[in-house]
């Protein structure tokens, strides 16, 4: 079993097995040779090497040039679907690498220099086509940005691509990083996401829409509506690496303790950039490594100058760091992810227990304070039938309970407050109060022989409903209303929609390649 070959400014990117990555670099001992291999994350501590093919073109491919892979959306699934593979910085070529050992002959865009990795998106895909926002060296006349959209198919044994200057909206000239997000679709529309975050601290979202594969359109890709990014308090460093993971983008960076860091943000879903927390221990952070994903996990491979590179993934839904090299990180974990995959099953258990313990909690609560309020009651009126005391006095002294002065607490104020006290009543003016009932309390437990003699039969009077008076001093006064419901008038929460916008600015001259050598 050969080790993972180590190469500076390489690139990897998955492969239609969930378990398999590609790794593409070259060689600083062997400059201008391209080579690619197929490794086996299976045993992630000891994983294998399959060699695919190579490729010599001096005057193309250097050791010292930085790189990126993708695979071309939906036709990953093909075991035969190549990977493209772009270089950067002044000489921008680019190649498709196929399964079966072919390596396309390098093309460029000529008088164009794609600055980074970092800032070369994938937008959008259809099968075997895919759309990438890219920031140049330069402005373009036409439009006075240095953004551009580029559309390549890997259906062709030779790389063909477009390049369009106009996408109808910029982002920023000061980028720090671009992340693409998509869902890769059988046929058009190809719609996305490009989210481009700037050196002062701030995102801004687009949406993404690759315009269909004819050669004599001029537009390749359109950006609108543009969204602001909520960066929750996040502030990302010079070192941060975007990893775009289908419909999600994930963005790797150093902790101040020298550890890796993960956010993710789904712009599908909202504009929140999110921590992610590893509940493991993590890797150190590394300025030459580079990322891709293979299924739900991150690949992470970062070269040794001994010569043995170092494979890790992170599982995006168990948040775990497999791999070697592993540390402890000395932050506090902080989570705040919004992967349904993670948390809708682990809520939902923990939001019905605890519901449970609180609507059990709340029943138990009520019964008691039933049963105390019921007890005096039920002692008064056993009293007035044992001894025939006046029914008056008994309802006074219930009255008296009633009224005694209950604190509360109003947080609109935030201070102690007494209720005002409600005036006693006599047992004169209970008895006439009393006077307008029609049955008694208990009929069939009461006889008298003298009729006029008898006290008056009373009736329980329930408690008044109250709202306190704003416009009275700092401790609110009471005054009896009728209840009135309202209904409730929730309006659903609403995320920006995509929508295509016609593009607008000056004509640009669309560029094409098809096997172009210098």
């Amino acid at each position: 079993m050969s080790a993972v070959p180590s190469y500076e400014n390489s690139c990897i990117a998955p492969t239609p097995t969930s378990s398999e990555i590609w790794l593409v670099g070259v060689s600083p001992s062997n400059d201008g040779r391209l080579d690619a291999y197929i490794v086996d994350l299976t045993n992630i501590d000891t994983p294998s090497v399959r060699f695919i093919a190579t490729r010599i073109e001096r005057q193309k491919w250097s050791a010292q040039a930085q790189k990126a892979c993708f695979p071309f959306g939906n036709s990953g699934n093909d075991p035969n679907s190549p990977i493209l593979v772009q270089q950067f910085g002044p000489d921008t070529w680019s190649t498709n690498v196929y399964p079966n050992g072919t390596v396309a002959d390098g093309v460029v865009f000529s008088n164009i220099t794609f600055t980074s990795p970092k800032l070369f998106s994938q937008s959008a895909s259809v099968d075997g086509i895919s759309w990438f926002s890219a920031f140049m060296g330069s402005r373009m006349n036409s439009t006075g940005s240095s953004w551009t959209g580029v559309r390549l198919r890997a259906d062709q044994s030779t790389l063909r691509g477009r390049r369009d200057s106009i996408l109808s909206l910029y982002p920023t000239e000061k980028p720090l990083i671009s992340i693409g997000t998509f869902t890769a679709k059988p046929s058009p529309p190809s719609q996305g996401f490009n989210i481009v975050f700037d050196v002062s601290g701030s995102g801004v979202a687009y949406s993404a829409v690759g315009n269909p594969a004819r050669e004599t359109e001029d537009r390749a890709l359109t950006f609108a509506n543009p969204q602001n990014v909520n960066m929750n308090g996040i502030s990302l460093t010079q070192n941060a690496i975007p990893v775009t993971v289908n419909s999600v983008g994930y963005i790797l960076d150093r902790a101040s303790d020298g550890t890796t860091l993960v956010y993710s943000i789904n712009p599908s879903r909202d504009l929140k950039l999110r921590h992610v927390g590893a509940l493991s221990n993590v890797i150190p952070f590394s300025s030459s490594m580079v990322a891709s994903y293979s299924g739900s996990r991150i690949v992470v491979y970062t070269p040794s100058v001994s010569g043995k590179a170092v494979l890790n993934t992170f599982d995006t839904t168990a948040r775990v760091w497999n791999g070697p090299g592993l540390v402890k990180s000395q932050l506090p974990t902080y989570d705040d992810s919004d992967d349904i995959s993670i948390k809708a099953p682990i809520g939902a258990i923990i939001g019905g227990v605890v519901g449970s313990l609180i609507v059990i909690a709340f029943a138990v609560f009520l019964m008691i304070r039933h049963r105390r309020r019921a007890r005096p009651t039920e002692t008064l009126s056993a009293e007035k039938l044992d001894s025939d005391k006046d029914v008056g006095a008994a309802i006074v002294l219930q009255d008296q309970q009633s009224q005694q002065h209950i604190p509360y607490y109003d947080d609109s104020k935030d201070e102690l407050c007494q209720q005002q006290q409600t005036p006693r009543r006599s047992p004169q003016q209970i008895q006439q109060r009393s006077s307008h009932t029609s049955q008694p309390r208990h009929p069939q437990s009461l006889t008298y022989p003298d009729l006029q003699s008898a006290p008056q039969p009373k009736v329980y009077v329930p408690p008044e409903v109250f709202k306190p008076n704003d416009d009275l001093g700092s401790c609110p006064v009471y005054t009896q209303v009728a209840h009135s419901p309202i209904a409730s008038t929730g309006a659903p929460y609403t995320l920006f929609t995509q929508t295509d916008t016609s593009s607008t600015g000056a004509a640009s001259s669309p560029q094409y390649h098809q096997g172009y050598h210098s």
